[in-house]
Parts: C-alpha cells; structure tokens; sequence
C-alpha cells in the first residue's frame, strides 16, 4: 500500500489508544503489585526491610518502576526492532518531566514560593547531572559498549544504596530530635466515623507517579457525608492546631478555622461503590482528569450494608462487587452504555478502554492485587504487568513506524522524542497536579527527579545490558538523529531548575519559575519540530 498523509493521521489515534493501554496496565496493575510489596516491607518486622517501606525509599526506588516502566519497554523493544523512537522516548521523557512536571506542580501548589527540600534534592541533581554526563560522553562516537551499560546500571545501584542511607546520613550531618525513641512506620489508613459507623479510610489518588497510599501518621477522623461532599474532621487535632497545619490530601485539607474540610470529594463526582472482599469498600470519584478512590474498611457486615444505604441517600452511583475477570470489564461496558448520566463522548471512549481491560482481566485475573484475597501472588501480578508493557509498547513503536511510513516527513527519532514522550508521561503531569493540589508539591518535583535518574540509569542501561548480553557483547549503534541534541537540553533544564532553586529565597520555587519552565518546554517543541521538518539547521549536530 502507497503512504498515505491522512492514513498516517488516522494511525495517531491507534497511537493514542496504546498510550492509555500503557498507562491502564500501570495504573491497575503495575503499580498496585508495587505498593502491595511497599506496604509489607512498611510492616515488616526487620528494621532493614522496614526502610524500603518509606515514603521516601520507595519512592524514588521501587515505585520508579511504576513512573519508567513504559520507557524501560519502549527502549528495551525498539533495540530489537531497530526503530529509532526508542531512546528518544526517554530524552523526550526527561525533558517533559523537568520542565513540565516541576512547572505544573510548582503552578498547581496551594502556597508560593515553593519551599524546596535541600537534602534529597541536592542527591538527585547530583545524580542526574551525572547520568547526563556520562550519557553525553558514551553516546560521543554513536555506540554504547558493553563497559559503558554496565556502568550506567552500576550507577543506578549506588544511587538506590544512596536513596536508602540518605536519612542516616542526614541525621549524621544534621542531628534533629535527639533522644527520640524508634522510629514509627507510619500508617496509611485513618480511623475514623463515616455516618456512624466506624470506618479506616484511605485514598489513593491514580496516575503512575502518584497512585500510592499517602503516608502519614495514624489519626482518627470524624468522616461525615453530607448532601455536598465528604467532609472529615481530625479528632486528634484542636481546630486552632488544625488551621496552623493547613494541609491534607484529597478529601482531608483543612480549609476553615473549625478544621472542617471543604467539599473536595463531591458526591456529584462518585462514579461507582464497589465492594471488595475483606470488609473494604471502595468509594470512585472521577471528575475530568482526576480519578480519585476512596477505601473504606468496615469489617461488620451490617454495619457495611448500612453505610452503603446512607451512601445512596446523598447520590447514585452503581454499587457492585468486584470482577477481576473480563466479566468485570463487560459489566462495566454495560453500565455505562446503559447510563442516562454518561455523555455520548464517555460512551465511545469506554469502547476502546472495554478493549485494553478486557484483555488485560482476562489475563491477570488470577493475580489481580486489587483483590485483597490475591495480594500475596504480587510477584506474578508484576511479572504479568511486565509482559503487557512489553507488548504495549512494541505496538507504540510499530505504530509510530507505520505513521513514518506513511507521512515520511516525520522521523521515528521526532515521533519518540515528542509524541511518544509525552503521551507516554502525561499520567504522570497530571498525577504532579494533583499531588500539588494536595500540598504536596515538593514530592512530586522529587519524584520527576528520581524518575529521571532512574530513566537514563534503568529505562535506558538495563535494555543496553540485556541485548549487548545476547548480542555477544558488541557495542550497540546509538545513531539517532537529534538525540546528541536531546541530552543537550537535558541538561540545560536541569542548569535552569537549579538556578531558580539558588535564587534569592534559597532552595525555593515560585509560580512565574514554573510558567517560565512550561514555556520553555513549548520552546523546545517549536525548535525540535523547525530542525525535523528543515525550516532551520540544527542547533547541535549529531
């Protein structure tokens, strides 16, 4: 078949489905499998295994998977292709992340300027910066060796050990709290009261970068359900104590001086109640691009019935059990197509989302974590994740070649650098705003960090080490049009995000660093896509 410049459009679309099925199979399995392996090293009995349940361990560690994985297979897949949208999904990647995460999240945050944590920020530049460093000099003669992978991937190991010492080397250099007792791993869940009837309740806000249970100390909770939302009250907080804190996550941000929490949750937005196993009970809210759930537990069975019954008194939203079977993804199909309250728009968009997670149920339905009766098999739910990605994104880049083919104008290398990039880390901007949103701004700016180094030191190292192992250890060609380019601006983003951060107000960030960090991003755009399509020379050849 002739190319064809409107077949190549229509290819965009198929495209797009593959970035939703990549994100869809990290959202509901990947990352779930990874917080499921958090929580029980955060209850583990060995203080050692206690750390990798931090926060902040396994975050910029374990839970990086969930940010990298579709880059690691995206990178992995197109060595054995040959396409050359590979490596430039991750420089595009680094690029969208520092640049549009941290700008977004400094924008998004409640409070201004943004008040920077200096100790893991510090680590992280320094181990960005080097991995740009050390990818600038291995990509200089177009080939990476099997000495030069192996160094990336060895440099990923000490930045975890880093990770992992950084508190003990902090208290070290900068003793806090001395005489303290042991120290506390923290709860996810806060009990409390939800019309009466006692409750633990826990959100999980969904996108890759942030779809984990918000740490915190363990605290009791009035929650009540009004005609307006869900309010919650801190009943081990005095309302003066409340006001002065002014802060929360979704659904829990104290916002009055009585500590009552404004309608964030709104039950106009609660899609669906789904009833687990185990007593849990799973409150849906969507709203544009915010999907937030809300997980009850209520081991009383009555007690449980009766909350549901108070529930639809203030709306309707479908009550089910849970299906981790393709029957789950027909009945969800159904329900929507047969729903007055979904707009024609929802209705075709569930059509391709019934497609990706009927697949995906009928095959992981067995290790589905979401099931609390089958989180002990989250290795092979993260195994299974594994092999979808993988798949996932050998259709991403035999599309992106099909659009190639078809509308020649446009190079694998600028599909991957570009589109690729950013439909392959959108859920992680957005999850960056809600994190903001939710006064955690400085986490999601260290989480693009994080994710960044462990992209150049996992999403790009690890496939170099697995196919220059079966490839009889030759050195890869790396001849990728405009990625010598793409490092260049790796790091002149990381240059302009540390200067803002050493501006006057120390390690702080302010709304007009974030607008400007976004326009730059647009600038790269406009100048990425004036060198592919020749409307200017490059501004680094190579």
């Amino acid at each position: 078949m002739a190319p064809n410049f409107y077949v190549g459009l229509a290819w965009f679309l198929m495209i797009a489905l593959m970035f939703f099925a990549q994100h869809h199979v990290c959202d509901a399995y990947f990352v779930p499998a990874i917080n499921v392996f958090v929580e029980k090293m955060r209850k583990s009995k060995s203080k050692f295994l206690q750390r990798w349940g931090e926060e902040a361990v396994a975050g910029a560690t374990i839970c990086a998977l969930g940010c990298n994985g579709p880059e690691l297979f995206t990178n992995l897949i197109s060595l054995y292709t040959g396409s050359d949208a590979g490596i430039g999904v991750v420089v595009g990647s680094e690029i969208f992340n520092l640049l549009i995460i941290v700008g977004a999240a400094t924008i998004a945050a409640p409070t201004s300027p943004l008040q920077v944590e200096r100790i893991p920020f510090t680590r992280d530049v320094f181990f960005y910066a080097l991995s740009i460093l050390l990818l600038y000099k291995f990509l200089a003669d177009q080939a990476i060796s099997w000495g030069e992978c192996t160094t990336l991937l060895g440099a990923a190991v000490v930045y975890v050990i880093t990770v992992y010492f950084t508190t003990d080397l902090a208290n070290l250099c900068f003793p806090a709290n001395e005489g303290g007792g042991a120290a506390v791993v923290p709860s996810d869940k806060r009990r409390g009261k939800m019309h009466g009837v006692d409750v633990e309740v826990e959100e999980l806000v969904h996108g890759r970068m942030a779809d984990s249970h918000a740490a915190g100390a363990s605290t009791k909770w009035h929650v009540d359900a009004t005609a307006h939302g869900i309010y919650a009250e801190n009943l081990d907080e005095p309302a003066s104590a409340a006001k002065a804190n002014a802060r929360g996550s979704i659904g829990f941000q104290f916002d009055s001086p009585d500590a009552m929490l404004g309608p964030v949750l709104k039950y106009k937005d609660l899609k669906e109640v789904v009833v687990m196993d185990m007593g849990v009970i799973q409150l849906e809210f969507t709203t544009a691009l915010r999907h937030v759930t809300l997980k009850l537990t209520v081991p009383d069975g009555d007690k449980r019935r009766e909350l549901i019954e108070n529930i639809e008194k203030y709306s309707c939203p479908w009550v089910h059990g849970y299906d981790a079977g393709p029957g789950g993804a027909i009945k969800h199909l159904t329900h929507v197509m047969k729903s007055k309250d979904e707009s024609i728009i929802n209705k075709i968009l569930t059509v391709p989302e019934f497609l990706i997670d009927f697949m995906l149920k009928s095959t992981l339905f067995a290790v589905d974590v979401k099931d609390v009766n089958k989180q002990g098999r989250w290795p092979l739910c993260f195994m299974g994740a594994m092999v979808w990605l993988a798949i996932f994104s050998y259709f991403m880049l035999e599309i992106a070649e099909t659009i190639h083919y078809n509308i020649p104008m446009l190079p694998d290398s600028f599909l991957g650098i570009t589109v690729c990039a950013i439909g392959t880390s959108f859920p992680n901007a957005v999850a960056s705003i809600l994190m903001s949103q939710q006064n955690k701004p400085a986490a999601a700016i260290a989480n693009a960090l994080g994710s960044n180094v462990q992209n150049v030191f996992l999403a790009m190292a690890l496939p170099w080490v697995i196919y220059s192992a079966q490839t009889g250890y030759k050195p890869i060609p790396q001849n990728v049009a405009g990625i010598t380019e793409g490092v260049a601006w790796m790091a002149g983003t990381l240059a302009l995000v540390v200067l803002f951060v050493l501006m006057p107000g120390t390690c702080t960030l302010n709304k007009v660093n974030g607008y400007i960090l976004m326009t730059v991003y647009v600038v790269y755009l406009v100048l990425t896509s004036g060198e592919t399509f020749k409307w200017w020379p490059p501004l680094i050849k190579g």
